[in-house]
């Protein structure tokens, strides 16, 4: 089962998770990765347990706009609908 939360994983959780997603970012600079984070006001997990599976970082008013900035969901879990869920 697929647990959703307002949390942000650590730097090295999402490095990890960017690797094996294939998604392209500076990976390589644990700092950044950090930094994009911190600065990010909207960010949503998806956990199967405590490994996780997914991640959504976005920019928003709260109000009318939202850039959705990342998505990333690990290798085996993508075609399930989870990338869907973080950020419908």
């Amino acid at each position: 089962m697929i647990d959703y939360r307002h949390e942000t994983p650590s730097p090295s959780q999402i490095i990890e998770l960017y690797q094996n997603a294939g998604l392209n970012r500076p990976i390589g600079d644990h700092d950044r990765i950090a930094k994009m984070y911190q600065n990010s006001n909207l960010v949503i997990s998806a956990w199967n347990q405590r490994d996780l599976v997914a991640v959504a970082r976005s920019l928003t008013d709260f109000c009318y706009c939202c850039y959705l900035s990342d998505l990333a969901v690990r290798l085996e879990y993508q075609s399930q609908g989870i990338g869907k869920s973080l950020y419908v």
